[in-house]
């Protein structure tokens, strides 16, 4: 009797808990419908009771209560199903980099000649078939906007770009606004709006870029885990925008300006020995460490700044941050 007392003190203890980590979104309220899937138990466990029961076992009845709500909660904080599947789909955009443009049929009118009243009649109006014509993107400029993940940018392909996402909530599944102007593209890979604070969502994108064409890329998110080597592309414009942080980059061998703009967060910056570099940092509370720089008023200098192939303008607007920036030998 004792033991029963203790387990139902401590499931009615659990139960407050979950209720207090719902109410201050550390969990979501989601979590009851795993919980509600296992009403089984509750037969099992007054069947249990009612066998065991003024025996020394008879503590099982309740202590099954007490482990399928555990069960519940760890099912829905690791994103799974008690349906017995993971929660998670793998979705990928991309583009070709040839675009069809629209072209209006040609009109072709019959070159003059004499007519004679005998063989008078309507001349016809030729009409050519429609030609289609194609255009080759040149430039992109891509945004991704997501709340939470991970963002992976190293791998190259032949097309203008792939972004593969892996995602645990049907909310973070993406998708594409998509316009051409020329020879340039304009691209925004979004989710919808979260409701709530996902707990462990384990949102993950891939982008893949063409190492032939030039690219902006812009970056807004409220918390991300990214790592981007862009040493082998042509990424003319860089802004990352983000609450907090953890950014590991390698700058790309090109001409270009990189901006970011975090809260609270952890930079890694990593330049091939052919980019000269300047750094210009807006911090509040910073760990700096920049090796092979010079400081001028408030900007910094790479040594081999004018004799660089390539020039690189850094601009970082951080809170508390730490900032690590070192050049590295690239092939």
């Amino acid at each position: 009797m004792k033991a029963n007392k203790i387990i139902n003190g401590l499931t009615l203890l659990l139960i407050g808990i979950i209720l207090l980590a719902n109410t201050l979104n550390i969990l979501e309220w989601s979590v009851w419908s795993n919980i509600i899937k296992l009403w089984p138990l509750l037969l099992v466990s007054w069947g249990i009771s009612l066998i065991l029961r003024e025996k020394s076992l008879s503590f099982l009845g309740p202590l099954i209560i007490f482990l399928g709500i555990i069960l519940g909660v760890v099912a829905s904080y690791m994103g799974i199903g008690l349906e017995g599947e993971m929660v998670r789909e793998v979705k990928t955009l991309s583009r070709e980099i040839v675009v069809e443009v629209e072209k209006a049929p040609e009109i072709e009118t019959p070159s003059e000649t004499e007519v004679t009243p005998e063989t008078e009649s309507t001349q016809q109006v030729e009409i050519s078939p429609e030609v289609k014509e194609y255009s080759k993107i040149e430039k992109a400029s891509i945004k991704l906007k997501f709340d939470v993940g991970t963002l992976n940018i190293d791998e190259s392909t032949p097309l203008l770009y792939e972004c593969i996402s892996h995602y645990r909530y049907k909310e973070f599944e993406p998708f594409e606004k998509y316009s051409t102007t020329e020879k340039e593209a304009n691209i925004l890979i979004y989710h919808s709006s979260v409701k709530g604070n996902s707990r462990n969502p384990k949102n993950k994108w891939q982008l893949k870029l063409n190492n032939q064409l030039i690219y902006d890329l812009n970056i807004e998110t409220g918390a991300v885990n990214m790592d981007c080597n862009l040493s082998g592309f042509k990424v003319e414009k860089l802004y990352i925008e983000s609450g907090a942080s953890n950014i590991n980059l390698v700058i790309p061998k090109y001409n270009s300006k990189i901006i970011i703009d975090t809260g609270v967060s952890n930079i890694d910056i990593a330049i091939p020995r052919n980019v000269g570099t300047t750094v210009n940092i807006d911090s509040g509370i910073a760990i700096k460490d920049l090796d092979d720089f010079i400081k001028r008023d408030s900007m910094y200098i790479s040594n081999n700044y004018n004799e660089s192939e390539f020039k690189t303008e850094i601009e970082i607007d951080c809170g508390v941050s730490n900032i690590d920036i070192d050049y590295i030998d690239i092939p």
